[in-house]
């Protein structure tokens, strides 16, 4: 008996550190999840935010952030998708981890201020400054608007795994 109750203190014990260290936990409406500061969540329970580069002379790209961690490109920048990202709120670091690209540090060379783009690691993240605050990030010379909501038959389809 008392192997299996230290068994489970273990299992407890170990559980509540990965949930530390698996970004900020879920607070709204008792879904859990990922979660940007300061937005109220969009409609859809499974979304924690959305991003959205309205049509110009290319169709609109709809960035889309799972409250699983899972990151989706909509409409372009596919070849960035599977994603992940995560944020951190004592940094105020959102960090967007996309596919593998050996080009990602010199296409997103010229960091500005209005993109928030903080740097680019490795081959496959890229960190920018954001807080309850910020309106907009900079992907690939594209301004994505965070209070512009992307299309629902973007970010309401079946998601990729």
């Amino acid at each position: 008996m008392r192997i299996k109750s230290s068994n489970t203190a273990a299992i407890l014990a170990a559980m509540a550190m990965l949930a530390g260290c698996t970004g900020m936990l879920g607070q709204g409406a008792g879904k859990p999840g990922l979660q940007m500061p300061g937005k109220a969540a969009p409609a859809n329970g499974e979304v924690a935010a959305t991003w959205y580069n309205p049509p110009s002379e290319f169709p609109g790209i709809c960035l889309t952030q799972f409250k699983d961690g899972r990151l989706r490109f909509d409409g372009g920048f596919a070849f960035f998708n599977p994603g992940r990202w995560s944020y951190d709120p004592g940094a105020s670091e959102l960090r967007l981890e996309v596919a593998p690209r050996p080009d990602l540090a010199s296409s997103h060379a010229h960091k500005s201020k209005e993109n928030n783009l903080l740097r680019v690691e490795g081959n496959t993240t890229l960190v920018y400054g954001v807080t309850s605050g910020t309106p907009t990030i900079g992907v690939g010379g594209f301004i994505f608007y965070r209070d512009m909501p992307c299309p629902v038959a973007r970010y309401l389809a079946a998601p990729s795994k």
